[in-house]
């Protein structure tokens, strides 16, 4: 069962969906501090059945938090109906896992017009008590360190509210009764945590604040109330009044998920569901949506119409994504189209089938992204590893390519790419003890430190001023961190690109820019050298410095 991901747009705030079959509506919530990705496995059954949407819950994922200082779970229910609003679905059925289900038996309640049942997987039941302890204890703030100590934190944060409930109380008392998460399934927890960042306590904290069980008398609408052994939750089974309907489900997700698709089928809701809208713009926001390209979904930030004139295309570094752009994109869309995108296995951007990573497949989902926007023609900027993306997209198509503007390229000399490219990408596959994202944080440090950053020598020592604001690090690994996988082939098929010898064959207009503390300013003479026509300009570290550079390389 293929399932889609889009984007919503209600008023000035941005949604993030996934998709999943056609028929009745039903409403997919995740627990805290989740994403939908979590509920992949479910939604894929329900979806046998019905229209399967899985929503990024405001604050978490990819979706907005909503305009408010401490938003409750009744705010999160009417905040859904917004969204179901917005895509024409007049009824659905909702299930909800830990604050997914306080959201969903809380829109039963508030829209039970608009509801035909809910379902829950580990409703949240606490007494005052717990629930003003786990407000005190258990939502301790995500503060980036320097040394990314704060990484293996969350690791093991993340780990062990699978392995004690509540985390925090490690005692035997209070052992969970459920296998610990694998490394796979931990990495993404933490990515989903760094995604939420700090503001993962504002979604997190309302449900310990709902009433609860305390809500079943003013429920009109059929809600099911499931628990699962090796939840935290079924131990509350013994609390429900005897008119609660209850359901103890299997242990096992898949067949957990077999039993969920049974109940709601029950009371399914009226309608279906119309095609999914694509985002429309925010202002000052870049606009986000996801084009399929090749069998895989990409995607791709646009800011202005594309179509009124030739837009600039900016294809990120890889490892990375469109997501560290986004102040440039808006800098410079106030008057030039941009466009910019997730290149094929980074990002939020799916693999390609054959899992390519190299310029040449970059440059290849480039273009099909301008045919897939109707731009013909385009001035192509690439940033880092993207330079070599957009020099391989206009050697490729020459004639679509108006100009090319490379902002810190990867220009290295043959020795250097034959000796680098092995060595430059440690192994950051998920490990068992979360080591792999301090090599991710302490790579990406030692970058601002040396060149190349594995020779920690004097001789190495960079003398541009480091940036490393633990701050700024986080972001940058929290985008490279989404795709472990294609990190060392990305980073490998980069530093082995003959730019250098590429570029110098390009018939086109070229500019070459860098920041001055740019991780590969030192690569911008030989690629200078390579275009002795082009004066090479370094800005400044404000996103205004850098647009009015790249302003300038247009003109």
């Amino acid at each position: 069962m293929r399932v889609t991901r889009h984007f919503l747009t209600i008023g000035t705030r941005r949604v993030h969906y996934t998709r999943a079959g056609d028929g009745p509506a039903v409403c997919l919530l995740h627990a805290s501090p989740c994403s939908a990705k979590v509920l992949r496995q479910p939604q894929e059954v329900l979806a046998g059945s019905f229209c399967a949407l899985a929503f990024d819950t405001p604050g978490f994922g990819l979706s907005d938090l909503l305009p408010l200082e401490q938003p409750e779970i009744e705010d999160f229910a009417d905040a859904l109906a917004e969204a179901l609003t917005e895509l024409g679905v007049g009824q659905t059925a909702t299930y909800g896992r830990h604050t997914g289900a306080s959201i969903a038996v809380e829109f039963a309640r508030r829209h039970a017009a608009r509801c035909s049942m809910a379902l829950t997987d580990g409703f949240p039941v606490f007494t005052a008590k717990a629930a003003e302890e786990r407000l005190k204890r258990y939502l301790l703030p995500i503060v980036p360190q320097w040394d990314g100590t704060h990484l293996v934190w969350l690791w093991y944060r993340y780990r062990d509210q699978h392995v004690f409930w509540p985390w925090h109380n490690q005692t035997l008392a209070f052992r969970a009764d459920t296998d610990a998460p694998d490394a796979e399934f931990n990495h993404r927890g933490v990515v989903e945590l760094l995604e939420a960042g700090d503001g993962y306590r504002i979604g997190y904290s309302a449900a310990f604040r709902h009433a609860g069980l305390a809500m079943l008398p003013e429920l009109t609408v059929p809600v099911c109330f499931g628990n699962r052994p090796g939840d935290s939750q079924h131990r509350t089974m013994a609390q429900y009044p005897p008119e609660a309907w209850q359901a103890e489900m299997p242990r096992d997700p898949l067949a957990a998920a077999a039993a969920e698709r049974a109940i709601l089928l029950r009371h399914p809701a009226r309608g279906s569901v119309p095609p999914a809208p694509p985002a429309t713009p925010i202002a000052g926001r870049s606009t986000t949506n996801y084009l399929d390209i090749d069998g895989a979904q990409v995607l791709v930030r646009v800011m202005g119409d594309v179509r009124a004139a030739p837009p600039l295309v900016i294809a990120p570094h890889v490892p990375g994504s469109s997501a560290r752009y986004e102040t440039l994109i808006v800098a410079l869309g106030a008057d030039i189209p941009v466009v910019a995108f997730d290149p094929p296995g980074h990002g939020e951007s799916d693999p390609l089938p054959d899992g390519a990573q190299s310029p040449e497949a970059w440059a290849e989902t480039l273009w099909a992204v301008c045919d897939a926007l109707g731009v013909g023609q385009a001035h192509l900027l690439g940033h880092n590893a993207g330079a070599a993306t957009v020099v391989a997209a206009a050697a490729a198509r020459p004639d679509r390519a108006l100009s090319v503007i490379l902002d810190g390229p990867i220009a290295l000399h043959a020795r250097q790419r034959a000796e680098w490219a092995p060595r430059w990408a440690p192994d950051v596959l998920p490990a068992w003890d979360g080591t792999h994202l301090l090599r991710m944080w302490h790579m990406r440090r030692d970058m601002g430190l040396w060149f190349p950053w594995f020779d920690r020598t004097l001789a190495c020592a960079r003398k541009a001023e480091p940036r490393l604001e633990p701050e700024r690090l986080q972001e940058e690994i929290r985008e490279v961190a989404k795709n472990p996988a294609s990190f060392g082939p990305a980073w490998q098929a980069a530093i082995a690109w003959p730019l250098p010898e590429r570029l110098a064959q390009l018939p086109h207009r070229v500019a070459l820019i860098a920041a001055e503390a740019d991780l590969f300013g030192e690569c911008l003479d030989l690629a200078a050298a390579m275009r002795p026509e082009v004066t090479p300009l370094r800005y400044g570290e404000a996103v205004a410095d850098r647009a009015a550079a790249i302003r300038a390389a247009l003109a």
